[in-house]
């Protein structure tokens, strides 16, 4: 589900000087495509954040679990019937919608099979990275994709207060968001809930870092939390290196950002032998640089930097992703090589692609890449001859 607000984002984004218009019947088309995915989507929502017992229950609801495939199985088709919509072939935003429907395709299997907790963590993942695209939505980009249909859900269709607060995130209701998550973090408190308490701490900062940046909103909420007696040792660990990383932010307005170059070479290259590096020391640097970088690439899609943004988002995403199946650095990493690649930063992506698939299959030697994998690293490769 991750990409699938990643679509709606870029299909209604803001228009501006830089970018081509859409002809109108093809925002019309785009819209009822886009419409489709959200009616199905938001049926299947619940079943991303219910407890574990709630969705291992459709092994004795024939008729649910069936329900479930059908909606899983109509966001996959309105994905299909998507791929003429011009904004997606944009840098940056250009989602991979075969990625998408293999991913969908493997889950419907899951559901098929009864493998309830594998087809919960893969719609967790679909959604986490629609959400990491779909941060770069405007406000009236939302109002545009969604229209009415985002007053139609309420806090009691949800199972619970972390659900509704991370679906509210998801349509960049980010107020009432936080309100909500701010209650499903009090609740991971006392009942020592360590997913909900994480994810929901990581949601919150990046409202105030990535998406919108305020030092004050970001320090507060991290001054907020990070003396609370309750917290586990990790949490109290990751809020103490987010507050002394914010520090040198203080003064930041992102606004006045004239360079995009400068502010890679300030902020960023100096990293450049740190990115993967665990811990959390860079967390606030990355999230408010990929929101810096998005939006910039988002106004300006024919910039020359284009591939340079690329490979820092690539290296942001990889950094600051939680799944385990796949992020989208590897799709910032394949934009770069396939839409660049004369340029030296295409090799540049490749290096750090191969890096990442290698790793991905028994560490640094990759001695155990499936054949497809293979295929598609030399697929890339011969890109750059």
């Amino acid at each position: 589900m991750k990409l699938l607000l990643l679509i709606l984002a870029l299909s209604f984004n803001t228009a501006n000087a830089n970018t081509e218009a859409v002809n109108d019947d093809s925002k019309v088309q785009a819209k009822a495509i886009m419409s489709g995915v959200y009616e199905s989507f938001i049926k299947v929502i619940p079943y991303v954040y219910s407890d574990e017992n709630s969705i291992e229950a459709l092994k004795k609801d024939p008729a649910k679990k069936a329900e479930l495939i059908k909606n899983l199985t109509d966001i996959s088709e309105f994905f299909k019937s998507a791929k003429h919509v011009e904004y997606f072939q944009r840098p940056g935003f250009r989602p991979s919608l075969d990625t998408m429907n293999s991913h969908l395709a493997d889950t419907i299997v899951s559901v098929q099979n009864n493998n309830f907790a594998f087809a919960q963590k893969r719609l967790d993942a679909l959604t986490s990275l629609c959400i990491s695209c779909h941060s770069q939505l405007s406000a009236h980009g939302t109002a545009n994709a969604f229209g009415d249909a985002v007053n139609k859900a309420r806090r009691e269709d949800f199972e619970s207060d972390y659900a509704f607060g991370n679906y509210l995130y998801l349509i960049r209701r980010f107020d009432d968001s936080e309100k909500y998550l701010n209650l499903a973090l009090e609740k991971a408190l006392k009942e020592s809930r360590s997913h909900e308490l994480y994810s929901s701490l990581r949601r919150m900062i990046s409202i105030h870092t990535k998406i919108s940046f305020n030092y004050k909103k970001a320090n507060d909420f991290v001054n907020k939390y990070k003396t609370d007696l309750r917290l586990p040792i990790l949490a109290k660990t990751t809020l103490n290196s987010w507050s002394s990383s914010l520090t040198p932010w203080k003064k930041f307005d992102a606004s006045k950002v004239d360079s995009i170059e400068q502010f890679i070479k300030t902020h960023l290259s100096p990293l450049e032998e740190l990115k993967e590096q665990t811990g959390s020391d860079n967390d606030i640097t990355l999230l408010i640089a990929s929101g810096i970088l998005s939006k910039y690439l988002n106004d300006h899609p024919q910039t020359q930097n284009a591939p340079l943004i690329l490979y820092w988002l690539a290296i942001a995403e990889r950094r600051l992703s939680n799944t385990y199946f796949f992020t989208l650095s590897d799709l910032y990493l394949k934009d770069c090589i396939r839409l660049y690649p004369k340029t030296a930063l295409a090799k540049k992506c490749y290096a750090l692609y191969e890096e990442g698939v290698q790793f991905g299959y028994s560490g640094s030697g990759g001695t155990d890449i499936p054949p497809d994998e293979k295929r598609e690293l030399a697929r890339m490769r011969d890109l750059l001859k």
